[in-house]
């Protein structure tokens, strides 16, 4: 579904389904120096959530051994309902 809003500059822009409301404002307002730093923001965030999942598993090991044997033995047994 097309809608139609008003940006901060009070230019009208179209997006599908509310995905162009989630933009940064740097990207509907084409600000280039927020699109140089919007991939080493990603690239951060990345590395915190690379970082929480790493220290979780660290401090839990078992509860990672048993998620990776559950899904080895879904995907063995719906690999094994294939044939």
């Amino acid at each position: 579904m097309l809608t139609a809003r008003n940006n901060e500059i009070g230019k009208r822009d179209l997006h599908v389904g509310g995905v162009g409301s989630k933009a940064p404002v740097g990207l509907s307002t084409g600000n280039p120096e927020h699109v140089r730093r919007t991939p080493d923001a990603w690239l951060e965030s990345a590395r915190e959530t690379y970082q929480d999942a790493n220290d979780y598993l660290r401090k839990r090991p078992w509860s990672a051994l048993g998620l990776v044997a559950f899904v080895g033995l879904a995907a063995g047994y719906l690999l094994s309902r294939r044939s």
